[in-house]
């Protein structure tokens, strides 16, 4: 897969979509975990065995198009993922069906279907009878991937820490959850590819996800938050569409920097 800058529609089983449910066979009450955006929350089994093939199943109530399924942050070994046809669970195409996985993050794509419900059985963990894990699971579209390599400028984890000074002269510090936000900037580019991707990012009524490894963290030298394969952030552009070519020459090249930050919806 090449490593370029991955969009995708926002998670069709966001938690944020009221009708949306999950269930699971053991550890129910951490199941709605998988649909929160956190990765440092999880649905996690206690005293679970690998013989217990435990199920989860993500109900989005309403009928929706999936074309990529992520995993993000798990130990299944042995699993398969299917969806709901109206009558019964069926195999995506290609299957999603592993026995020998060693990924702690998954990325399908699959031929387009109209579902309400997907289902997840995992049959082993990575370490016999271990606990299982999961921490995000999305279901979605691809908006697109960039041809080009912008330079990403300005990543900025925020947890918007603010001081507080105590009588005895110390700080107290308090912090949020934290966010995410950077600037792609495009120096000289002329992908009609990319311009026609870029303006339908500004045209999106609600956050989409960006994925800066692009499915391949490997690609840097040092693996650094922000950059890896569970990192998927729900942004919107916060700035406004300035796409200006360079020097007043229409049949040149264009600059523009895509200020992106996390939000809510």
């Amino acid at each position: 897969m090449a490593g370029q800058i991955i969009f995708f529609e926002k998670n069709k089983a966001d938690f944020t979509y009221e009708s949306v449910s999950v269930t699971a066979t053991e550890s129910d009450e951490f199941a709605a975990n998988i649909l929160n955006r956190n990765n440092s929350t999880a649905w996690i089994t206690t005293g679970s065995v690998d013989a217990n093939e435990t199920t989860l199943v993500i109900d989005m109530a309403d009928t929706k198009d999936i074309s990529e399924i992520i995993l993000i942050k798990h130990n299944f070994k042995s699993f398969e993922v299917k969806y709901w046809d109206g009558t019964d669970y069926q195999n995506f195409s290609p299957a999603i069906n592993e026995t020998t996985n060693s990924d702690e993050t998954n990325y399908y794509v699959v031929e387009s279907v109209n579902t309400s419900r997907i289902q997840i059985v995992i049959h082993g963990t990575m370490v016999t009878d271990s606990d299982k894990f999961l921490y995000q699971f999305i279901a979605t579209e691809k908006l697109g991937q960039l041809a080009g390599w912008p330079i990403i400028k300005d990543p900025k984890l925020s947890r918007n820490r603010k001081k507080n000074l105590m009588l005895s002269g110390k700080q107290t510090i308090f912090e949020n959850v934290g966010s995410f936000s950077c600037t792609l900037k495009f120096n000289n580019f002329s992908s009609d590819q990319d311009f026609t991707l870029i303006e339908n990012l500004y045209d999106q009524s609600e956050g989409f996800l960006v994925w800066l490894c692009g499915g391949d963290e490997t690609q840097f030298k040092s693996i650094r938050q922000g950059y890896r394969m569970q990192d998927l952030y729900l942004m919107k552009c916060s700035d406004e569409y300035t796409p200006e070519y360079n020097k007043g020459l229409y049949k040149g090249t264009i600059s523009l920097d895509i200020k992106l930050e996390e939000v809510v919806e």
